[in-house]
């Protein structure tokens, strides 16, 4: 099994930081709103299982349909070196005429790459496909996006959790900022970006996302009423 590299941890983090900013502004919404503890963490707990099956449905049709774009783009060439395989071999020269290799020796490593692998030739040259990606990819993109997205999710969660009524609000702030601080600065160094354009990115949109929610929340009734109101509803 193949282990998670640098660009894998990279593509999670955005995952993970949707997960911390989307549960922590349904938390700020809802506290803007007047809600209690169980109202609280029956709408972060319901909105970070949504937003992470929503993800992982995402990442995996992301997946599935780069695979089948891949499966299709490699029957048109096998097609194509099949009927035509000199048509190829002169495509094969003109791309590397393009580059600025000259006819002569475009003909020549045309020819002798075709000879050695024809498809992968083509598939490489023309289309950037190195590898088909493995059919397994969609489900470890679907799973991996969830996950990220669940372990965000819980931070603001642990919030509502561990700190008073009179203290969430501030402290959902706080941990969200410092989150997305410590994820900037890793996503930078993985990335080789500037630190510093990085964290204020993402502590700018995180910002807004909060104060936006916050604003919306304000404007909401109850929810503890609405909650005591389904609740005498039920048999």
């Amino acid at each position: 099994m193949r282990l998670p590299t640098a660009a894998d941890l990279r593509g999670r983090i955005p995952d993970m930081n949707d997960g911390i900013i989307a549960t922590a502004g349904v938390i700020e919404g809802f506290i803007a709103a007047g809600a209690g503890t169980d109202a609280l963490l029956a709408a972060s707990i319901a909105a970070t299982i949504a937003g992470a099956g929503s993800l992982g449905g995402v990442k995996y049709g992301e997946a599935a349909a780069e695979r089948d774009a891949e499966l299709t783009v490699i029957a048109e060439e096998q097609r194509d070196i099949a009927t035509s395989p000199e048509a190829e071999v002169r495509e094969l020269a003109v791309h590397f005429e393009e580059q600025g290799v000259t006819p002569d020796v475009a003909a020549e490593v045309a020819r002798q790459i075709s000879a050695h692998d024809a498809l992968a030739a083509q598939l490489e040259t023309e289309h950037g496909i190195r590898e088909l990606t493995p059919a397994r990819a969609p489900f470890v993109a679907a799973f991996g996006g969830a996950a990220a997205f669940l372990l965000g999710g819980a931070l603001p969660i642990a919030i509502v959790l561990l700190t008073p009524p009179d203290l969430r609000a501030i402290a959902t702030v706080a941990a969200v900022l410092i989150s997305l601080t410590l994820t900037a600065i890793v996503t930078a160094q993985l990335g080789r970006s500037s630190v510093l354009r990085t964290v204020i990115r993402s502590i700018v949109v995180g910002a807004l996302v909060l104060l936006l929610s916050v604003i919306a929340g304000s404007f909401l009734p109850d929810p503890d009423g609405a909650i005591v109101g389904a609740v005498a509803w039920v048999p």
